[in-house]
């Protein structure tokens, strides 16, 4: 057969080996790559899968000769000699044959095996917000570690007694202590920076991958076609995979620099601190001048870093050093850890079965350790400048306040409509204040000096701010928090709607208080629907006596949720809420309130007596007509804005004043008439609760007596902590002639 019938058909085989041979004349320039165009459009013209404007003929099976026979006479010539058959390269994704001996990582590579021309060159790094990237995504490992200078800097002597909220904070918890905070977000992104870490250690690494939509995707290394960055990230984009890599710069560096100066700042605070609070003595200051120049000469950061390069670094000495270091200034209970952490060390030594990671380990838990060496510095300090702070707070907090008034355009409007509120409800009150320490008659208010005045009014604006919170919608949205005044950190809210000015430290507690003044008042009226259905059974069935009403108390909170004020909105969520109530939220509340609702039936049906209190009773025995007319009553009247619902909430907020006052007034000495010293940090614990009676004779609240106390016994502590910044300023600035 002739050669000519096994002529290939012209498909330009010859071009397309030049275009493997010199690949980089095809790709596009990486600075003009249209990121926010199709997926298509990011190949390049000479790669792009379109249909060509001119179909390729089918091959069909001919006879050569008939073919010659019908070619022109001048076109018939002889084929020329073929060229020699160039290399063939493979699809990037082609399996071809090759199988890697090792696990696939950043120590033997991707399982991609990419080819010189699969990245573009690099892109500037002027371009790189133009990127579709956020360069903060958690996806990219922070360049700094987690535990730096910059995250202890809030445990600085000088900022912890310069901030308002920590030292207000202090006058309501006398145990409050710094603790390392740990959260999933924090977590997870310390575990990714040392991870990348451990991986540019092992295989100098430092690749991040996303996809065209800036997702993240697969790490595809590009170390070798890009250069280490010293500042910003480089850009790098594979046609081929659709994947952009960021080769982020060297963390290495950085860490070995914050490593020696979080060391630094750890081992000598005192020369951090010294001032006016705290002196270091000429002996201390000479032992941490000659500490840390110790520790600059066994740790030079541009040393180690040559040293990791050609992999000649034996951390073991250092760390001994190290040790030896911290063991002369951590407490004793951190020891432990610090053996621990030279010990993995030592693992690394020449010789020894230490990894590259062990390496990391042990810089990772040394940092742990001086982490919590400064939470036990600050903690110290705090405890031996407690009385200081305490003594000075009023003073200081209304310094802050007076500047941050000038500073953010802040008005006394809402304190002088909020005091002069509180005001004008006590003039016109007709009855006097009970008070166990004065005789009846004493507290009337109209008849009262004008500094008396203010102080009463300054209780019932807090008091009223409790009970009719003017942002109803946000205490649903708080969690549960059952001693709300003695926790460590309360949820950072800023000023809400409605709330004076002079509260913007106390926001946060005031809701939660709030939160549980509703939960009372739900309380107080489902014992009002039990004394009322025991009435409807029988008109002559007994009273209640203390220790049913204490039993059935225990059964609707055990029914119900920690939060029985969730029956106010379960049938009508506000309409300023900023919380999304989803049905099965609102659901959940209406069988929560309904179960509760079941119970009361049934106890009101069954008596008081022993074995029916001892024991839970079936459905079946609950009368129908009486289930029924207690729903009905609990839909109508257990409403945010039910007429008996505010009157219910009036009061008991009429009774927890009175308690307030029985707590907290008089707090002015009589002889020097200035406000007497009160000691914030024993108060909660040593101040005496009125008597019983001054809880108010008013029917259903006998069984209330333990949970109005406690809530008296909060708000007055608020109160006189805010009595005693604020008061002068009320006094002067005549906020009550509005």
């Amino acid at each position: 057969m002739d050669d000519i019938a096994h002529e290939r058909p012209p498909a330009h085989r010859k071009r397309k080996a030049l275009q493997d041979d010199h690949p980089e004349a095809l790709l596009p320039d990486s600075s003009a790559l249209p990121w926010h165009q199709p997926v298509h459009e990011m190949w390049p013209t000479s790669l792009a899968f379109r249909p060509s404007p001119q179909k390729r003929p089918r091959l069909e099976k001919r006879d050569s000769r008939r073919d010659l026979a019908r070619l022109p006479p001048l076109r018939r010539r002889t084929r020329p000699a073929r060229s020699p058959p160039h290399p063939r390269h493979g699809n990037d994704l082609e399996d071809i044959g090759i199988v890697s001996t090792s696990d696939p990582g950043p120590s033997s590579g991707s399982l991609l095996r990419l080819r010189d021309t699969v990245f573009t060159k690099s892109i500037s790094p002027a371009t790189i917000s133009s990127i579709p990237i956020d360069p903060n995504s958690t996806h990219i490992p922070p360049l700094q570690p987690p535990i730096n200078r910059n995250t202890l800097k809030e445990l600085d002597l000088d900022v912890i007694i310069r901030n308002p909220q920590l030292r207000h904070d202090l006058l309501f918890d006398p145990g409050l202590q710094f603790r390392p905070t740990t959260t999933r977000r924090k977590t997870e992104r310390s575990e990714k920076y040392w991870t990348a870490i451990t991986c540019e250690l092992e295989s100098g690494c430092t690749c991040v991958s996303f996809d065209l939509r800036a997702k993240p995707h697969t790490t595809v290394c590009a170390c070798a076609h890009v250069a280490m960055p010293s500042l910003n990230p480089v850009v790098a984009f594979s046609p081929t995979l659709h994947v952009v890599t960021l080769r982020m710069p060297s963390r290495i560096r950085a860490l070995l620099d914050e490593f020696l100066e979080v060391l630094l700042l750890v081992i000598q605070p005192l020369s951090n601190v010294a001032g006016a609070h705290v002196t270091p003595s000429k002996s201390q200051q000479a032992e941490h001048v000659a500490q840390a120049a110790y520790i600059r000469s066994v740790f030079d950061p541009a040393l180690i870093e040559q040293e990791l390069k050609h992999k000649l670094f034996d951390p073991s000495g250092l760390f001994r050093a190290i040790g030896a270091t911290l063991q002369g200034h951590c407490a004793p209970m951190r020891d432990h850890a610090v053996e621990l952490m030279v010990q993995v060390a030592q693992t690394c030594a020449p010789g020894g079965e230490g990894s590259k990671a062990d390496a990391v380990r042990a810089v990772r838990m040394c940092m742990d350790i001086l982490e919590l060496m400064k939470l036990d510095i600050a903690n110290h300090q705090l405890q031996t400048l407690r009385p200081f702070l305490m003594r000075t707070s009023g003073q200081f907090e209304l310094r802050s306040f007076k500047g941050r008034k000038t500073g953010y355009g802040c008005s006394f409007q809402k304190t002088r409509e909020w005091l002069a509120a509180a005001h004008s409800t006590l003039l016109a009150r007709t009855e006097p204040i009970p008070h166990h320490l004065y005789p009846p008659g004493y507290l009337r208010y109209q008849t009262l000096q004008r500094n008396q005045q203010v102080y009463l009014a300054t209780l019932k604006g807090l008091t009223d701010l409790v009970f009719t919170s003017p942002s109803p919608a946000n205490l649903i949205s708080l969690p549960v928090a059952t001693t709300p005044l003695s926790q460590a950190s309360l949820p950072t809210i800023s000023a809400l709607p409605g709330y004076p000015e002079t509260s913007y430290l106390d926001t946060a507690r005031i809701l939660l208080l709030s939160t549980d003044a509703v939960d009372l008042t739900a309380l107080y009226m489902f014992l009002l629907l039990y004394r009322q259905l025991r009435f409807s059974c029988s008109a002559e069935a007994p009273s209640a006596d203390e220790l049913e009403l204490a039993r059935l108390k225990r059964e609707i909170r055990d029914v119900g949720s920690s939060r029985l004020g969730y029956s106010f909105y379960c049938g009508n969520p506000p309409a300023e809420a900023d919380v999304d109530f989803d049905t099965d939220e609102l659901e959940k509340w209406r069988t929560l309130k309904q179960s509760v609702v079941l119970q009361i039936a049934m106890r009101a049906k069954t008596g008081s007596s022993a074995a029916t209190l001892e024991q839970p009773q079936p459905v079946g025995g609950v009368d129908q007509a009486l289930l029924g007319l207690a729903q009905r009553w609990a839909d109508v009247n257990i409403q945010h804005a039910s007429a008996l619902s505010v009157m219910l909430r009036a009061r008991l907020s009429e009774v927890v004043f009175n308690a307030v006052v029985g707590l907290a007034y008089p707090g002015r000495d009589s002889a020097s008439d200035k406000l007497a010293n009160i000691d914030f940090a024993t108060f909660g614990r040593t101040a005496p609760l009125p008597p019983s009676p001054v809880f108010g004779k008013v029917a259903g609240m006998e069984a209330l007596g333990e949970e109005i106390g406690a809530l008296a016994e909060n708000i007055a502590r608020l109160a006189l902590i805010h009595i005693n910044t604020y008061l002068p300023l009320y006094e002067v600035e005549h906020f009550l002639d509005v």
